[in-house]
């Protein structure tokens, strides 16, 4: 009797394991994936452009959208050459599309290096990001703003200007790159998709199959006692 049953036990340790893996596989595929922070994606004026005229708006696009808390989301302008702070208009978070932000700039700027800085609040995680990029008014950046300026590219992870690698199919330009992003939807909720759904189906059929040959075997147990 004593051997039966531990010959049942081993038949179903692999029934067993073979239930948790497939509900631990299901349980991590159906966690949606989001990526952290709302990023910098694209400005106005773009990443270390050159202008010619001052500009009377500056606006950011970022990769998540935004929350609209108090305080949360915030945007700044500073003439780097003389280290002053140029007052901007309140923030505003756009209404058809709350991945942008802007501000409007209600003075004419005198010429030089001016980084903007921001900080915001995600709508999609909840998570606080910030950064700065640079532009230039009616002149060119040194050697050394520019050395500046690709750490700061670094820091937003997108390609300083002129700095994309070229490829055999495509030509070489010198915009910006913007940086690769997943666009999560409008939707406040999260829709799991069919792999993760067929997964969890199939670790609630294997938990199911453990369970019913663990109580055949517990009750051929009781019989053969």
């Amino acid at each position: 009797m004593l051997m039966a049953v531990t010959t049942n036990k081993r038949r179903l340790l692999p029934l067993l394991l073979l239930g948790l893996l497939l509900s631990a596989a299901a349980a991590w595929l159906s966690t949606p994936n989001v990526s952290a922070h709302a990023a910098y994606e694209s400005s106005m004026p773009a990443f270390a452009e050159v202008l010619t005229d001052s500009p009377t708006e500056i606006s950011i696009s970022f990769t998540q959208e935004l929350f609209r808390r108090a305080g949360a989301n915030t945007m700044t302008l500073q003439h780097d050459d003389s280290g002053a702070t140029i007052a901007l208009g309140q923030p505003e978070i756009g209404n058809d599309d709350r991945h942008l932000m802007r501000a409007a700039v209600d003075e004419t700027l005198s010429p030089g290096r001016y980084l903007v800085s921001w900080t915001n609040l995600s709508a999609e995680d909840g998570d606080a990001d910030a950064g700065s990029f640079p532009f230039y008014l009616q002149r060119e950046p040194t050697p050394s703003e520019v050395d500046l300026d690709r750490e700061l590219a670094t820091e937003l992870l997108i390609a300083y200007p002129g700095d994309e690698p070229e490829t055999p199919d495509s030509p070489a330009t010198d915009a910006p790159a913007a940086p690769t992003v997943v666009r999560s939807e409008s939707s406040e909720t999260v829709a799991l998709g069919a792999g993760p759904i067929i997964w969890l189906v199939v670790g609630a059929l294997a938990a199911l199959i453990v369970v019913g040959a663990l109580g055949f075997h517990l009750g051929s147990r009781r019989r053969n006692v």
